[in-house]
């Protein structure tokens, strides 16, 4: 029975390492093909594993592309707490104000040198913007940066951080509506100006735009 489970523990683990590397050939061929130039044959084959592995563990493209933003959403999130580590602070210590600034700096930072995750998270993103288009994974994965960021600004707004007049769904459409399209201004031309420039203009903006007045 031991080595039954030994057995078991082993597959999922080889299941779990093809899976990642599956996710990180879709990756860098999202970002330099579109979703797509990205078949799932040749993910399987950038992978270097069997061409029809992806459609064996994902089923289809979007099946893959939704597992593919979430990881890269849970990357930028454990990125972001680990930048609060850093400081010594928690979630707890920040006010709603405070993380809508540094939800929006901690993403726009990861441009400056971005991985194949991130990179294919606004290609991504970009896919879903044709009327017919069905990326239904990453629409879905869209929400979820959507409904996190009208929570952050409702949290702000209870804590007298964030203006109460304020209505906090339209108010993270147009935060994140910043988030994304700076981004891909800064993925089509790296060199359009200074980057701690943009995030401290987009501080500023924030603040102008949320802060509670006395």
């Amino acid at each position: 029975m031991a080595g039954e489970g030994v057995a078991r523990r082993t597959q999922a683990e080889r299941r779990g390492r093809s899976e990642e590397a599956l996710l990180d050939a879709a990756a860098v061929l999202i970002a330099e093909r579109g979703v797509e130039g990205a078949s799932l044959a040749r993910i399987g084959g950038r992978a270097g594993l069997s061409r029809g592995l992806p459609t064996h563990h994902f089923g289809s493209k979007d099946t893959l592309v939704a597992r593919l933003a979430r990881r890269a959403q849970e990357r930028i999130a454990a990125g972001f707490l680990d930048t609060l580590a850093d400081e010594a602070r928690t979630l707890a210590d920040l006010t709603g104000l405070e993380l809508v600034y540094m939800t929006v700096d901690s993403y726009l930072q990861l441009f400056e040198d971005p991985s194949d995750d991130v990179r294919a998270l606004i290609v991504m993103w970009g896919s879903t913007f044709p009327a017919r288009s069905s990326v239904e994974g990453m629409i879905d994965a869209e929400r979820r940066s959507y409904v996190g960021l009208s929570e952050v600004i409702a949290d702000g707004q209870r804590d007298g951080s964030i203006r109460a007049d304020l209505e906090p769904d339209a108010a993270a459409v147009l935060v994140l509506g910043m988030m994304r399209g700076v981004a891909a201004l800064l993925l089509t031309d790296s060199e359009i100006t200074d980057m701690r420039r943009v995030r401290r203009t987009c501080r500023d903006m924030i603040n102008q735009a949320l802060e509670a007045r006395p």
